[in-house]
């Protein structure tokens, strides 16, 4: 027994000095690793706003309610426009490309509008009926960048805010150091400022969807050129639930919750005219999966509302490169929800959107019949298009004139970009009723140049009525999809003078 202590003691001894001459080369190889795997981060100077800025947007957010619907919007990468990740960005994505100071600038512009920032968990209780934290806002960034860990992080921290983070989980951790790693995501959700939600496991991508056309292969089927016609409907709705597992199974591998939101790659959310069986497939996979869907373009508004939600898709306010702080807040207040109570509308042209979604700059055509000289003389205003998804409970009161016997046409529509639009057209000696273009109630009118209109909105119904005279009434469908606010269309012929709306104000009803 005397034998083996002096052998067990040298091998003893024998195993320190292996493990003391091993430990810097383990140090150094953990490290290396940890270099590779997790960024370091960057504290970046704050950045000065220019005081009359601070004090304008106090003022601006200062006319809006206390309580509204959260609004979304959407990032891409932070970090110096010089900070070149070894060339291992996808290329066409510069303009998406925030720098620490603009975000910071940002930042601190919403938080001196007095907007604060929610969870995507917080998010989800309001579009399931829950309330969130007074005028708030809700950051999202896709594609899970690593600009986020090294410096978006730290500016998050610095003002005391949360933000999601959108992964397209098979990205993760290649081109580095391009996209986040395990390692970085894994630090970013311990810092309880982070959550993560999805954004597809690996169809962020184009590809040929028929001959010389390209797109997403998340709401298209891919075209096989060796066998000159698409994949299959079958095999197309295999690849998607496979990548959606696949989605799936990475979060639970690296114990992060389970995604409950979604946004488009692309926001490209189905084209039903091309190949109308994909589209329908994705947007039911993905509304069984998910509670929401997120899109930064959409045919009409459709902001951060319950309605929206319905829809199966919320639209997003998008920051690009070249956003400044001022425009960032405008896009926010002009998606903020505000109460049906507007007793002069045409006060404010910006709250005005043309046909083609635009800002409008002159109300002329809807108010005084000035078409301009190469106008199809017909002119359309979308009032508050954003800020008014969630309307119903309102009247509408309206004084048209102009209006001839020879032509000359206003139409107020209520509801609007809802499921439950109706148009009350008035013409010289009539007003109809009409429900997807189609006329459900009309009666003639004593003819007159002027007349007065008011519209009330109730939750299932639209009453009209003109100069006092009997109610015309249309049943609208009911709940969260049927809500809307107000457009005014005015068309005309060649002759004079123009039909125009001379006075227009809304007021909240029961």
């Amino acid at each position: 027994m005397s034998r083996l202590w002096p052998r067990a003691l040298g091998g003893l001894l024998s195993l320190v000095t292996l493990l003391v001459v091993a430990a810097p080369f383990g140090v150094s190889w953990y490290l290396d690793d940890l270099r590779r795997h997790v960024s370091g981060q960057h504290d970046t100077p704050v950045t000065r706003v220019d005081p009359a800025d601070l004090r304008r947007f106090t003022e601006t957010a200062g006319r809006l309610p206390a309580r509204a619907a959260p609004v979304v919007v959407a990032y891409h990468d932070i970090r110096p426009h010089g900070d070149d990740p070894a060339a291992t960005e996808p290329t066409g994505r510069e303009h998406y490309v925030v720098t620490p100071e603009a975000f910071d600038a940002q930042l601190t512009a919403l938080r001196t509008a007095g907007y604060r920032t929610i969870s995507s968990a917080q998010y989800v209780d309001y579009l399931r009926g829950g309330t969130v934290p007074p005028r708030s806002v809700y950051l999202t960034f896709d594609d899970g960048t690593r600009g986020l860990w090294s410096y978006a992080d730290p500016i998050l921290r610095r003002h005391d805010m949360v933000a999601a983070s959108y992964l397209i989980t098979g990205q993760v951790g290649t081109h580095r150091p391009y996209y986040l790693s395990w390692a970085e995501i894994d630090r970013m959700r311990r810092s309880g400022r982070w959550d993560f939600q999805a954004h597809t496991h690996d169809l962020h991508t184009r590809v040929q969807t028929a001959p010389g056309r390209l797109g997403s292969p998340l709401t298209h089927r891919r075209w096989e050129p060796a066998t000159g016609a698409r994949e299959s409907l079958a095999g197309y709705r295999q690849r998607l639930t496979a990548d959606f597992d696949a989605m799936f199974a990475a979060f639970t591998a690296h114990e992060l919750p389970r995604p409950r939101l979604f946004a488009y790659p692309f926001s490209e959310i189905g084209d039903a005219t091309t190949d109308p069986e994909a589209a329908a497939f994705s947007r039911d996979l993905i509304a069984a999966r998910f509670v929401a869907a997120l899109t930064n373009k959409s045919l009409a508004p459709q902001p951060s509302s319950r309605r929206s939600a319905v829809d199966g898709q919320v639209e997003r306010t998008e920051v690009y490169a070249r956003t400044t702080a001022a425009e960032l807040v405008s896009a926010v207040v002009e998606r903020t929800a505000v109460p049906a109570v507007l007793p002069d509308p045409f006060a404010r042209p910006w709250d005005w959107r043309d046909q083609h979604g635009e800002p409008m700059t002159e109300l002329s055509p809807l108010t005084a019949g000035h078409f301009p000289a190469d106008s199809p003389r017909r002119a359309y205003g979308t009032l508050l298009a954003y800020a008014s998804a969630d309307w119903t409970g309102y009247t509408v009161d309206a004084t048209l004139r102009g209006l001839r016997a020879d032509g000359g046409t206003v139409t107020l529509l209520v509801g609007v970009n809802g499921d439950a639009t109706v148009s009350v057209r008035v013409t010289h000696g009539r007003v109809a009723l009409l429900r997807a273009g189609r006329v459900v109630a009309e009666a003639a009118l004593d003819p007159a140049a002027t007349y007065r209109v008011t519209v009330t909105v109730r939750d299932g119904e639209v009453v009209a009525r003109v100069d006092g005279g009997p109610d015309l009434r249309v049943v609208t469908p009911t709940g969260p999809g049927a809500t809307g606010g107000l457009a005014v269309a005015v068309d005309d012929a060649e002759g004079r003078p123009h039909p125009s709306v001379a006075a227009l104000a809304v007021t909240a009803t029961g």
